[in-house]
């Protein structure tokens, strides 16, 4: 006979056994009911995926793990394309971005920080441009201007991208529009040519044995004499002497100017101007500031008519650069890529036509008043005139130190050497003598 604790020790046993097999059978109806709701519910679909249609997020199910979810987010795709835009120079450190230099600012960290603000490339492909084949077609330095220069880069496709980057950029510069372009297509290497524009005062034409004066008005004589001098860097000629660093027998010193034009001058804030229109395949360095420097000296009598000529030889010829202010990036040809993409049906010829009304308004509007308002106030070229005659346009020597290559710094090297004392020139006599680079 069993206790009575025994007894009811299995008494609870098999209630527990009992409750235990009532849950366990529940459960496995619920499951199968569940089951058959969702077998009804989506009986199209398989149930491995599904997908949210037009989302870049993809949501993986799975009946065994119905508590778990997996999402992966998808990056924008990006096509190659080419962006037109336009700057005034003042305050910038040139066009060229250093994305480790954070105190000198320059065009491209405006135009960069734009795109990532409304979406256009990743913060990742800001900071390391390459990754977003980033390349611009022509460089401008500090304090030089574009009408209309162009980049071409990966974006993110958008719609109204020109008006939401104009929202973030300042008003000096200008996003004038966006076009796809071919894989192959690079800013730089498919240009054919760019016209640069030089804005300059016409006193910069006086005669050097008139005393120059912001009244002054050229006459057609002495403007056809600049005509004449500026026609003849029509052609192929070796332009080392016109840049820095460039040996005469370096290939690349060999440039081509297909047309320069002198424009009859007109009258801005009672100061008489002209503009210089150049158009060459490509451009070194300083190239064409000290172009429109030796017109200058020419024109005014420092500089004789055939220095011209001899700049092309081997000899290396004291040429100084003109002010930055009045150079102009106008405009880039790519007349070979429009030939061959322009017309495909799937690319755009970059003419830009369709904005050339804006691009227009933006140089009258922003750029020429800027150069004539800035001119007029620091008189760039007025003080560069001064030192002008400084520089004496001959043939440099081999063994001149820094500092000795102007006309007073030449005749002072000379008396130095006569005189056996040290040919280095010092800080204060170097200033002294007017020498501006």
């Amino acid at each position: 006979m069993l206790s009575p604790s025994r007894s009811s020790a299995q008494a609870i046993l098999k209630t527990v056994v009992t409750t235990a097999s009532t849950v366990i059978q529940e459960n496995a109806s619920t499951s199968v009911e569940h089951k058959e709701e969702l077998n009804d519910a989506d009986d199209s679909e398989p149930l491995k995926k599904k997908f949210k249609d037009d989302s870049e997020t993809e949501v993986e199910s799975s009946l065994a793990t119905t508590t778990t979810t997996h999402v992966r987010q998808r990056l924008p795709k990006k096509r190659k394309a080419c962006v037109s835009f336009g700057y005034c120079g003042a305050g910038y450190f040139g066009l060229q971005r250093n994305a480790k230099d954070k105190v000198h600012r320059t065009i491209e960290d405006e135009l960069v920080e734009a795109f990532v603000k409304v979406g256009a490339i990743p913060q990742a492909h800001a900071d390391d441009m390459s990754k977003m084949a980033f390349q611009r077609a022509a460089r401008t330095d500090k304090g030089v201007s574009a009408v209309a220069n162009l980049v071409s880069l990966k974006l993110v496709p958008m719609d109204n991208l020109t008006k939401l980057v104009n929202e973030q950029l300042p008003k000096q510069i200008r996003m004038f529009g966006v076009k796809r372009v071919a894989a192959s297509f690079n800013s730089k290497n498919s240009c054919d040519a760019r016209t640069y524009i030089y804005i300059l005062p016409t006193y910069a034409f006086c005669p050097v044995e008139e005393i120059t004066k912001e009244s002054y008005r050229v006459t057609p004589e002495v403007l056809q004499l600049a005509k004449d001098v500026a026609s003849e860097y029509l052609g192929s000629h070796n332009f080392h002497n016109f840049t820095s660093g460039k040996k005469f027998t370096d290939p690349s010193a060999r440039r081509h100017i297909l047309t320069i034009n002198i424009a009859d001058p007109y009258i801005r804030e009672d100061v008489e101007f002209t503009t210089i229109t150049i158009k060459g395949q490509s451009f070194m360095l300083h190239q064409i500031r000290k172009m429109i420097s030796l017109i200058i000296a020419i024109v005014r009598g420092i500089a004789s008519r055939d220095t011209i000529q001899r700049a092309y030889n081997a000899d290396k010829i004291d040429i100084p650069k003109a002010p930055p202010l009045g150079l102009v990036l106008q405009k880039l040809h790519y007349d070979r890529y429009d030939k061959k993409f322009g017309s495909d049906g799937q690319h755009d010829a970059l003419t830009w036509n369709e904005v050339e009304n804006e691009v227009n308004n933006f140089k009258e509007e922003t750029i020429i008043p800027h150069i004539v308002k800035r001119e007029i106030a620091d008189k760039s070229m007025f003080k560069w005139l001064a030192f002008l005659p400084c520089h004496h346009f001959d043939q440099l020597l081999p063994f001149y130190p820094p500092g000795a290559y102007t006309g007073v710094g030449r005749g002072l090297y000379l008396l130095q050497q006569q005189q056996g004392k040290s040919a280095k020139l010092d800080e204060e006599e170097d200033e002294d003598n007017g020498v501006e680079e």
